[in-house]
């Protein structure tokens, strides 16, 4: 079986977005960065309380609050993807490419043969880890944060082919 993929910054984006939600590490880390705001609006009504400020001020002050941290806990994980966003064109226009824009596929009998420009890299089927499917992508884990990256787009039949990978990766 043969694929060629020409991968833009969008999948690489949404590589990198469906890591940091998925993986254990990155849900601490965006639970931490979505509670820490409310528990910043509670201390700041319990701080205006003990110090025997207005209650109006208290009332509308948690209430400000309270619209601040509902609004930051929703908003947080598009908030995320964006950094991601900024942070990939910022490589890009300073001349590289975190990904290999054009990559050959190659799925052979006991590896995968993975052939750029620059590089061509054998796997065997056998260092992968966990397949895992999204609405747009197939992402072939190796290790926690490296993955090869196939767009569904880039498939004539998906099922086939998932069949075929889940035989081969065990």
């Amino acid at each position: 079986m043969y694929l060629k993929i020409n991968l833009n910054d969008e999948d690489f984006i949404e590589f990198n977005s469906y890591y940091i939600m998925q993986s254990a590490r990155g849900k601490r880390s965006i639970m931490f960065g979505r509670v820490s705001i409310l528990i910043v609006a509670i201390l700041a009504t319990i701080i205006f309380f003990a110090a025997n400020a207005n209650s109006k001020f208290i009332l509308a002050e948690a209430i400000v609050l309270l619209a601040i941290g509902v609004i930051w806990f929703v908003t947080y994980p598009r908030m995320i993807r964006n950094n991601i966003a900024k942070r990939v064109l910022k490589v890009r226009r300073e001349g590289g490419l975190p990904y290999e824009s054009e990559v050959e596929l190659s799925f052979l009998d006991d590896v995968i043969v993975e052939k750029t420009a620059t590089t061509t890299r054998e796997t065997p089927y056998a260092d992968f880890k966990e397949i895992t499917e999204t609405d747009k992508y197939i992402y072939l884990a190796k290790h926690t944060a490296e993955s090869m990256i196939i767009p569904l787009r880039c498939l004539e039949d998906k099922g086939a082919f998932l069949s075929f990978l889940r035989d081969k990766i065990k």
